[in-house]
């Protein structure tokens, strides 16, 4: 599972979705931007298809194994302590 995220400069909101994709870059290795919203997909089918061409990266949660998927509130958490780590801990805002 990843978390896509769209940036919308216009409206310095960064829009993050979870789900699958084959480009996406290591959770722990993106650089969250200060404000963001994470929208959590339908455990079986994701986030809605007509959706996705609007996400402009991907966030991958690396997983071992043979697990390709997270449950969603698994995901977000994961995703959202990411995000409070690289801004609230390290003194951003």
């Amino acid at each position: 599972m990843c978390v896509c995220v769209c940036v919308r400069a216009c409206l310095f909101v960064c829009h993050a979705g979870v789900e699958q994709a084959s480009n996406s870059v290591p959770l722990q290795s993106y650089e969250w931007p200060p404000k963001a919203v994470l929208l959590l997909g339908n455990e079986q089918n994701g986030v809605p298809a007509p959706l996705l061409p609007l996400l402009d990266v991907c966030v991958e949660i690396p997983m071992l194994g043979y697990t390709r998927s997270l449950n969603a509130h698994v995901s977000g958490a994961m995703s959202v302590w990411e995000y409070t780590k690289q801004r609230a801990l390290s003194g951003l805002q």
